[in-house]
């Protein structure tokens, strides 16, 4: 009976043992495929956040309306993209604030950097860091100058040359090679402001009896462009048409001469084509404009910029192309469509 007990008691004792062997091991098990499914998943976010590119953006200023189109157009491509992010910043049409904000993008080590300059030659000591770093950068919109282009990756944007040629030819249309004309600019010393009056005088010059009574500053804002308006009506008010360095600043110039009355005397030419200009043109607010379409340089500066980063070699201009847009335009295609259904 003894002996029987005994037995029982040491088998009792050994499954005992072995159960709690046997969950010794399984709890350790459990612990190590925790411990190498947590490590598994902070690998994997690290190496998420280290793959994530950055591409940093310097603009020249929110205050320009088609600068400001451009950064909403690049942030809307930069959404949900799970390779790159995207850092904008606007410098107020400050030189030394852009250059500051250059310099940090060349810190921080971004991928690539896309640039709208304030001025065209300020900017050559940073963008040599920028490729002496291996940062590839992307010349947005206004173009840097001769000397520091060397340091720029690409361009994207229209032939500021181009667009004045072609409102050289609408202004000569409009006025049949006689009348009186004023500028507004946009700010002084960028590439716009520089080829769209330039180039543009260059054009009228083989037509003597267009006069060109006042150039002023508009800075590409309608609210100085609407100033500068009441100032070329007070220097000749005989005045036949005012061409502005962006529609923009023709819409500001269009809202002072219906104020007045003369919305039908005096005709209005810019140089840009969101949808609200090209409706402008469309319902005679604007005699025309010459295209140039920000939804092409946000779409090509974001994908030459990712491009860039991964090393490819691109062409040294991405070019932005200009057409004229009068209210002929669209009457010509009402009346194919009518010729066609009534065909």
């Amino acid at each position: 009976m003894k002996k029987t007990m005994y037995k029982i008691i040491i088998c009792v004792l050994t499954v005992l043992v072995l159960f709690a062997f046997i969950m010794q091991l399984y709890g350790k098990k459990e612990m190590a495929e925790s411990a190498a499914e947590n490590t598994k998943t902070e690998k994997e976010s690290s190496e998420t956040t280290e793959e994530k590119k950055v591409i940093g953006v310097a603009f020249a200023s929110a205050q320009a309306s088609y600068q400001q189109k451009l950064g909403e157009l690049l942030e809307r491509e930069a959404q949900g993209n799970k390779e790159y992010t995207l850092e904008i910043a606007y410098a107020g049409w400050n030189i030394a604030k852009q250059e500051e904000q250059l310099e940090d993008f060349v810190k921080e080590k971004v991928d690539a950097i896309i640039l709208c300059p304030v001025n065209p030659k300020s900017f050559l000591n940073v963008l040599k860091e920028a490729k002496s770093a291996g940062i590839p950068v992307i010349n947005l919109n206004m173009k840097v100058d001769t000397v520091s282009s060397e340091y720029i990756t690409t361009y994207v944007g229209g032939s500021m040359s181009e667009q004045a040629d072609l409102v050289g030819q609408m202004v000569v249309d409009c006025l049949n090679g006689e009348g009186k004309i004023g500028i507004i600019e946009g700010i002084q010393g960028s590439d716009p402001q520089i080829y769209r009056t330039q180039t543009f005088l260059d054009y009228i010059a083989s037509y003597p009896k267009i006069e060109v009574v006042g150039i002023m500053e508009g800075n590409w804002s309608r609210t100085k462009a609407a100033l500068a308006t009441m100032d070329l009506i007070k220097k000749d008010k005989n005045i036949d048409l005012i061409y502005c360095h962006d529609s923009n600043m023709a819409m500001g110039v269009y809202d002072v001469l219906k104020d007045k009355g003369l919305e039908d005397q005096i005709r209005v030419i810019g140089i840009g084509s969101e949808q609200i200009y090209i409706d402008a043109v469309k319902e005679g607010k604007l005699y025309g404009i010459v295209t140039q379409s920000p939804e092409f340089e946000a779409s090509f500066a974001w994908s030459c910029a990712k491009r860039a980063a991964e090393g490819y070699a691109l062409r040294s201009w991405y070019k932005n192309p200009a057409n004229i847009l009068t209210k002929d335009y669209f009457t010509d295609t009402e009346e194919k469509k009518n010729s066609l259904k009534s065909s």
